[in-house]
C-alpha cells in the first residue's frame, strides 16, 4: 500500500501522475521492456546489415574515386599526347570508333596494308568505345616499347608543321 498511497497523494498534491524520472515502479518498467526489446532484436541481422551498407559506401566511394582517376589520367595522357605524341614507325594496325546500327558504337581495327577493317568491340557507349581504342592504342605502343623500342618514337607534329610550311613557302607549292 506503501507505493499506492504515495502516488494518490502525488496526484492529490500536484494534479497529475508522477512522471518517470521521480516513479521508481516505472523506471523499473521502463527498463525491463527495454531489456525485453533487445532480447527480440535481431543484433546478428543488424549488424550484417550495418556491415553491408558501410561495404557499400565504401565501394560506391571507390568507384568514383576510380573513375575520376581514370579521367585524370586520360586528361594528363591526352595532354602529354598533344604535346608530344608516340608513334611507332611502320605501324600496320591503328583502332578507330563508328557508330553501330542505332544505339551502339563500335571499335574497329584499321589495317594500313589496305586489308578490310575488323570489328573488334561493341558497347552502348561512346565513351566506353573510345577508351577501349584507346587501351589498344596503348597496348600496341608499350608491346612495341617492349619488344623493339626503336619503332616507338615521339612525334615532333608542331616542327613538322612549321617545317612542311616552310618547305612549302620556299618551294611555292601545297604538299
Amino acid at each position: 500500500m506503501k507505493y499506492r498511497q504515495w502516488k494518490k497523494n502525488y496526484k492529490k498534491r500536484y494534479g497529475v501522475n508522477p512522471p518517470p524520472e521521480i516513479d521508481k515502479r516505472k523506471r523499473r518498467k521502463q527498463a525491463a521492456r527495454a531489456l525485453n526489446a533487445l532480447a527480440y532484436a535481431d543484433l546478428i541481422k543488424a549488424a550484417e546489415k550495418a556491415t553491408d551498407t558501410i561495404t557499400n559506401v565504401i565501394a560506391e566511394f571507390m568507384r568514383a574515386l576510380g573513375r575520376g582517376c581514370d579521367t585524370a589520367g586520360t586528361v594528363f595522357r591526352n595532354t602529354a599526347d598533344a604535346i608530344k605524341p608516340l608513334d611507332i614507325k611502320g605501324r600496320i594496325f591503328s583502332w578507330e570508333v563508328r557508330s553501330y546500327g542505332t544505339d551502339l558504337y563500335a571499335v574497329y581495327e584499321i589495317n594500313a596494308l589496305g586489308g578490310a577493317d575488323e570489328l573488334r568491340a561493341l558497347t552502348h557507349s561512346k565513351s566506353a568505345a573510345e577508351k577501349i581504342a584507346e587501351l589498344l592504342e596503348n597496348d600496341q605502343i608499350e608491346h612495341f616499347k617492349a619488344t623493339c623500342p626503336e619503332r616507338v618514337v615521339k612525334r615532333d607534329d608542331g616542327i613538322d608543321a612549321l617545317i612542311y610550311a616552310g618547305i612549302a613557302a620556299n618551294t611555292g607549292e601545297a604538299l
